[in-house]
């Protein structure tokens, strides 16, 4: 029984779902055991990663198949997946919680639990102190993380200021999952679930 992880991002360009997929499975590989590696796809909008997730529902009815995608805002305490995701978003058949992840608030909150390894991406010139302080990354709204990005990268030398399709999937490859896992709850619940299911 393999996994199959339906995640949000890649947009509508072949390059960058490649980088996408790279970039979330060498992430992963930090910490899911070898030869148990999801299989990642790059839906590009979250409209059209629920649309896979259902058909792949259908379709792989013998893996293990996982949505994972931007929260947008922040989740509630003890506030379900879906009822975070809302209107439009009614879980199709064999969703449950615990196949349906959410990145709180957005991918880019991961790298604020990574410092050490952000500056040494971007290099020369990057501000950590325009990055925000908050330990609970969850609590910073996906506009100030963007902002703080931007602001911390722009006098860097040689990457230039954050974009997401230019560096998102290349720091998300070299972060540490031990301190993603420890800083945000919700990613400490999906990789305690792709560690079950690669059990």
């Amino acid at each position: 029984m393999s996994v199959r992880i339906y995640v949000e991002g890649g947009g509508h360009s072949g390059a960058l779902k490649s980088e996408c997929r790279r970039g979330f499975a060498e992430f992963f590989a930090k910490f899911v055991p070898r030869g148990k590696q999801p299989r990642i796809i790059a839906c590009g909008s979250r409209n059209e990663a629920l649309d896979d997730f259902r058909t792949a529902l259908r379709t792989y009815r013998e893996d293990h198949v996982v949505l994972l995608v931007d929260a947008e805002a922040p989740v509630a305490p003890g506030q379900s997946t879906w009822a975070h995701l809302g209107d439009g978003w009614a879980p199709p058949p064999g969703a449950t919680e615990e196949n349906t992840h959410l990145m709180v608030q957005c991918m880019e909150s991961w790298f604020l639990a990574d410092l050490t390894e952000l500056a040494a991406y971007f290099g020369q010139g990057f501000q950590a102190s325009s990055l925000p302080r908050n330990p609970n990354i969850e609590a910073i709204s996906k506009q100030d993380v963007f902002r703080a990005l931007e602001a911390a990268t722009r006098q860097t030398r040689t990457k230039g200021a954050y974009s997401k399709g230019g560096h998102s999937f290349a720091i998300l490859a070299r972060i540490d999952p031990v301190k993603v896992r420890g800083a945000s709850p919700s990613a400490e619940r999906l990789a305690t679930a792709l560690l079950r299911f690669a059990s």
